[in-house]
């Protein structure tokens, strides 16, 4: 009896100091899903993107399409994500493309005309010239991106 009194009155205070004695509380991660199985072909004189993505987040904004003429420009895992070479949406903002979240994976299209698009740079694109892209999901709110998505290649020949 005297033995479960004990285990009764100094368990409890004993755990409770070991379980509290310099543990923090875990951070909160704030992730966005990555887009998966970027494809791009030509139409018309334009980059055609596809891709899947499954981003239900609430402070998932869109997605935001990476291109550039060099692979490493976007590849380089050195240079931050907000370095790489982007498309920006028609007001000047991230992301290239507004969405809003969605409950189950989801195939999204891009239809990038080569006359018209504009990397974040000033950068303009031309016909029969070889073009590296990739996706990621953006959050406005938070400021932050997915991993990039895989990175293809593509050409708009001058028909």
């Amino acid at each position: 009896m005297l033995k479960r009194l004990l285990t009764a009155l100094i368990l409890p205070p004993l755990i409770f100091f070991l379980y509290s004695c310099g543990i923090d509380l875990p951070e909160v991660t704030t992730k966005l899903r990555t887009p998966m199985g970027l494809v791009v072909y030509s139409s018309n004189d334009s980059f055609v993107l596809e891709w899947w993505g499954y981003n239900n987040e609430d402070y998932f904004s869109g997605y935001v399409i990476f291109i550039s003429e060099d692979y490493q420009k976007i590849a380089d895992p050195s240079k931050p994500i907000t370095e790489k070479p982007k498309i920006l949406n028609p007001s000047g903002s991230l992301p290239t493309i507004s969405l809003q979240p969605t409950t189950e994976p989801t195939k999204y299209t891009a239809v990038l005309p080569i006359t018209t698009i504009a990397d974040d740079k000033g950068n303009r694109f031309f016909p029969n010239f070889q073009y590296y892209f990739s996706v990621a999901a953006y959050s406005s709110s938070k400021g932050i991106f997915s991993p990039l998505s895989n990175i293809t290649n593509g050409i708009v020949s001058n028909q």
